[in-house]
């Protein structure tokens, strides 16, 4: 009988009783394989395979990966998918960059538009129009980096989360008066 003993990372990886895994390792003498962050590999599900496309998506966006493999999605492209793709780009840049002023997220948006030329020929779309509807979201990305993204913890998002989060857990709809009271 051989024993696997997962250490670090690798201490969280969801094996069950009777999964199929490959263990790239060294056994001992008595039958033990120690993984840890430096030593050995265990492959979780070896048979289930995943495409390099899908394993180069992840480093963008691990959740990409995910869905893609979940949902298994065709190629068809809608043009709320497109445009999704497209904004979701947009606010990763803009906080990487940390700019949400109207003249760079246009110079963003055009650039963007461009490198998805494609999927927009696919939707029967053309830049401009694209460039347009993306420009006519950025008052609401604006706004809401306005109130989530400092460079300090600002109290006041924080309080707006607070009461954001006691709204939804409510069982019935509450005024913004009748949450503060609570408090």
């Amino acid at each position: 009988m051989k024993l696997v003993h997962l250490r670090g990372s690798w201490i969280e990886t969801p094996v069950t009783l009777k999964a199929f895994v490959h263990v790239i390792g060294v056994f001992d003498k008595s039958g033990r394989c120690f993984i840890d962050d430096n030593n050995n590999l265990l492959i979780l599900h070896p048979d289930h395979l995943l495409s390099s496309t899908v394993v180069a998506d992840s480093f963008s966006c691990t959740r990409r990966a995910v869905l893609q493999d979940r949902i298994k999605a065709t190629n068809d492209s809608s043009t709320p998918l497109v445009y999704g793709t497209i904004l979701h780009e947009i606010f990763q840049a803009a906080m990487l960059a940390n700019r949400w002023d109207i003249e760079w997220l246009t110079e963003l948006i055009e650039n963007i538009a461009k490198r998805h030329l494609e999927d927009l020929y696919t939707i029967k779309l053309q830049i401009p129009q694209a460039v347009e509807y993306l420009l006519s979201k950025m008052a609401e990305l604006q706004s809401w980096a306005e109130l989530f993204v400092s460079s300090q913890p600002n109290v006041r998002s924080l309080h707006f989360l607070l009461v954001l989060m006691l709204m939804i857990r409510s069982p019935k709809p509450k005024s913004r008066l009748e949450v503060m009271k609570q408090q």
